[in-house]
């Protein structure tokens, strides 16, 4: 890659295993970057279901390398590529190397070898949360991954506290930064809605629920098709899944024998997604831990009233005002919640608009990047971001920003955000 004087170069490092959330976010991550000016090179693994998202950063002006920095390949495979990742982090020579790993797994090979051959801010985000039951392995990888990187970031304070509690691990600098999403420019066209909801045997008096998920564990899609067979049986409505993954099978034998398989819709992963969010009436996902659904922020920012188990201040969801909250691993619960989205069209009318104004407001993948520029020109100088602090106060409110900072002495813009 060309690299001109004084231009700010980042090395995003994917070890994924699918196309989700996490990926989604990178790419909209590193498309910001680009549009500032900055160098991206990705590291990514090798394998056919990440082709589209490789070229999707490509398109958005990434440079990407393929290599499989973990052992999906072989021990032998892994030890090329991972001198190879050194030498293309030596050559690239970044100010900035942030790894992204699905949960709190992974992630320390990447991270120890960006340390040991560049000058760079080196920092690593959790988008999911530990399991229930971390091994002693996983505990001690985390903390050696704390102890390697200048800063660590959960997505969500839920995130970070869920986190301490089943890693015990303690660490001080650990930061939050929240997700956000680019702001999308306009509608999908009304005709290309309607065709996706012909193609899936959906009318236009239809209320369609649905959800933008990997068809995964710790998803709480079992819990969503048992809430769905519950509201189904006092009226019609339809429940509309796009996505694909592991459990997809699972989930539609399960759909069949709850009786109404025909008012459930597998649309597999769709891209781009959004004439299929248009095409729902009210965005569910009852994930049981966990929060900051990239989904989620996409789906709230078309208009859409969000209905799920994660909710506060803090959250995209206050419940109430930006969208419904329910209690998680609970069918009934669930279904009683659905139901008002259902049967009140003037509930989702105005749940939608204050959801659409609080993600344009305050979920941007802009004010991410701004966040994660400020953190790293902190962290690179052993500061801390107070605000960013996952045990501190919460995240700044609306109309606060950020300034104009440094990393490694190159000046990054932020610009600053005026309230809408």
């Amino acid at each position: 890659m060309a690299r001109g004087r004084g231009v700010c170069r980042v090395a995003l490092v994917l070890q994924s295993t699918s196309s989700g959330g996490m990926e989604t976010h990178a790419i909209d991550l590193a498309a910001e970057y680009v549009r500032r000016g900055m160098d991206v090179l990705v590291f990514m693994p090798i394998d056919a279901a990440l082709d589209e998202v490789a070229s999707r950063f490509t398109a958005n002006g990434a440079v990407v390398a393929r290599l499989n920095t973990d052992g999906r390949s072989g021990r032998q495979h892994q030890a090329a590529s991972v001198v190879r990742y050194a030498r293309s982090l030596r050559s690239f020579a970044p100010n900035i190397v942030h790894v992204h790993t699905g949960g709190a797994t992974g992630g320390l090979a990447a991270v120890a070898i960006a340390r040991a051959v560049t000058h760079a801010t080196v920092g690593i985000t959790e988008h999911d949360v530990p399991g229930v039951r971390p091994s002693r392995g996983q505990r001690l990888g985390r903390a050696l991954v704390d102890r390697s990187a200048h800063t660590v970031v959960a997505v969500s304070r839920r995130n970070a506290r869920i986190r301490d509690a089943r890693l015990r691990v303690q660490n001080n600098d650990f930061c939050v930064v929240l997700n956000g999403v680019p702001i999308p420019a306009g509608t999908t066209d009304p005709g290309d809605v309607a065709a996706v909801r012909a193609r899936h045997g959906l009318r236009t008096e239809d209320v369609v629920l649905g959800s933008l998920v990997r068809l995964a564990e710790g998803k709480g899609l079992v819990t969503l098709l048992d809430a769905f067979a519950i509201l189904r049986r006092d009226g019609p409505c339809k429940l509309l899944l796009v996505g694909d993954g592991p459990l997809r099978q699972v989930l539609e034998a399960r759909a069949e024998a709850t009786g109404f398989g025909e008012d459930i819709v597998f649309a597999g992963r769709q891209s781009p997604p959004a004439p299929y969010l248009d095409a729902m009436d009210a965005f569910v996902l009852p994930v049981p831990a966990g929060s900051m659904s990239i989904a989620l922020l996409e789906a709230m920012a078309r208009g859409l009233p969000p209905l799920i188990t994660f909710g506060g201040p803090e959250e995209a969801v206050i419940n109430g005002e930006t969208g419904l909250v329910a209690p998680p691993s609970d069918p009934p619960a669930l279904a009683a919640m659905m139901r008002l989205l259902v049967e009140d069209a003037g509930l989702r009318g105005r749940l939608a608009d204050a959801a659409a104004r609080h993600v344009r407001r305050n979920y941007s993948v802009e004010r991410v990047a701004d966040d994660l520029l400020e953190l790293f020109s902190a962290a690179r100088d052993g500061r801390m971001v107070e605000r960013l602090r996952a045990s501190g106060p919460p995240d700044r409110r609306p109309g606060e920003h950020a300034s104009t900072s440094e990393t490694d002495g190159v000046e990054i813009a932020v610009r600053e955000r005026r309230a809408s």
